[in-house]
C-alpha cells in the first residue's frame, strides 16, 4: 500500500501538497493531527473511482491461453496384422483391443509400463468383432474378480448372429488368459435411426450406456451424427444371453448438428465419458484427415472442443481413457499422454 500511496504523492501537483501542509501545520497544538499531506491524499484516492475490489456475475474471465502437454509413452505389443481399436484403463491396467476381439493388457508401474500379459482371445472374438470401443462400466460379475465387466463394441457393417453393432459384455479372468460373454446387448433400430455404424460407451459416473454414430455413412452429403442414451442393462434381464433394447427403452435421442453448424463428418472412433464429457478421437493425422479431438458436452448438448492433435501424435487415433488426470489416447500402435 505504501507504493501505491508514494506514486500517487509524486503525481500530485506541488501547490496540492503545499496546501495540505500549510493546513496541518495550523493544527492547534495537543489536537489530534494527521501526518503532513499523506493521509489527507489517501483519503481523497479511496473515495475517488478507479480502485479498489469488485464482484462480478457470470462464469470467471479466464485470459491465458489453453494449452496441454503431448509426450508417447508405448509402443503397443499386441497381435500382428490386427489394428489397434477399443481401450480403457482399470487401476494401473491398460486394456488394448484390436481387430475380431483380441485383447492384451499392460500394467503402469510409475514411469513404466509393461506388458501383462500375451494377448488374447476375448469370449466375443469373431472376424466381424471390430472392437471399436472399450468400456469398463462399474459392476463386478463375482465379488472376487479383480476387474469389472468390460462393454465391448462390435460396430462392424456386418451383422453377427442376424444383429448388427451389437455390444458384447466380458467378464475377464483374473489370470488375464481368457474371457467370459457374460451378455449380449443389441438395440432393434426399427426406425432406421442409423447406418453405418453405431458404437457404444458406458457412463461410469452416472450409470448410463450412450450410443453414438452415422444416419447414413462417412461419403454421404445427408449423414449426421446421432447419439442417443439408455439405462444400463442388468445381468438378469437378459434372455438367452441377449438383451434387446428398442425405442421405447430411449432416454434420449438427438443429433450433433442439432447445434453444432461446424462442419462435422469424421470417421467414428474412440469414445470415452468423463463429467458429462464425451471424447471422441478421430483422423488419421494427415492434412486430408487430420487428427482431432472432439469433446462434446452431454448435459449442454454442444460442442465444447475441438481440439488439433496432428502435430502432437501420429497414426490413427483409436480410443482413449482416463488415468490420474491425464488423457491417455490409444492410436494405431502406440499410447499417448495428454495433460491439461
Amino acid at each position: 500500500m505504501k507504493w501505491y500511496i508514494l506514486l500517487a504523492l509524486l503525481l500530485v501537483p506541488a501547490s496540492m501538497v503545499a496546501q495540505t501542509s500549510g493546513a496541518a501545520s495550523r493544527s492547534t497544538t495537543g489536537s489530534a493531527t494527521e501526518p503532513t499531506g499523506i493521509t489527507t491524499l489517501s483519503r481523497s484516492l479511496g473515495m475517488a473511482k478507479g480502485g479498489g475490489e469488485y464482484s462480478y456475475a457470470g462464469v470467471p474471465v479466464n485470459l491465458a491461453e489453453h494449452t496441454f502437454r503431448c509426450e508417447h509413452i508405448l509402443k503397443l505389443q499386441g497381435v500382428e496384422k490386427e489394428g489397434y481399436q477399443g481401450m480403457d484403463i482399470w487401476g494401473d491396467y491398460i486394456f488394448s483391443c484390436q481387430n475380431s476381439g483380441w485383447l492384451t493388457v499392460y500394467r503402469i508401474d510409475g514411469g513404466l509400463i509393461e506388458r501383462e500379459c500375451k494377448p488374447f482371445k476375448l469370449a466375443s472374438y469373431d472376424k466381424v468383432n471390430h472392437a471399436n470401443v472399450a468400456t469398463f462400466g462399474r459392476t463386478f460379475y463375482s465379488k472376487e474378480d479383480r476387474f469389472p465387466l468390460l462393454y465391448v463394441s462390435q460396430c462392424n457393417r456386418e451383422p453377427i448372429n442376424g444383429r448388427k453393432d451389437v455390444l458384447y459384455v466380458e467378464r475377464v479372468a483374473n489370470d488375464l488368459k481368457s474371457s467370459e460373454l457374460v451378455q449380449t446387448i443389441y438395440f432393434k433400430d426399427t426406425d432406421h435411426l442409423f447406418g453405418y455404424a453405431l458404437q457404444w460407451v458406458i457412463d461410469s459416473d452416472n450409470n448410463y450406456l450412450y450410443g453414438y454414430g452415422n444416419t447414413v455413412d462417412n461419403t454421404n452429403p445427408l449423414n449426421h451424427h446421432r447419439i442417443v442414451k439408455f439405462r444400463i442393462p442388468k445381468l438378469n434381464e437378459s434372455t438367452d444371453g441377449i438383451v434387446t433394447l428398442t425405442n421405447d427403452d430411449l432416454l434420449e435421442n438427438y443429433l450433433i448438428e442439432d447445434t453444432y453448424a461446424a462442419p462435422f463428418n469424421p470417421i467414428g472412433q474412440g469414445l470415452f465419458i468423463k463429467n458429462g464429457q464425451l471424447f471422441m478421437p478421430t483422423g488419421f493425422g494427415n492434412e486430408k484427415c487430420p487428427s482431432i479431438l472432439y469433446v462434446w458436452n452431454l448435459e449442454t448438448r454442444t460442442m465444447q472442443n475441438v481440439i488439433d492433435l496432428t502435430k502432437a501424435t501420429f497414426g490413427e487415433l483409436e480410443d482413449c481413457a482416463y488415468y490420474k488426470g491425464d488423457l491417455i489416447i490409444h492410436a494405431q500402435g502406440d499410447l499417448f499422454r495428454l495433460t491439461f
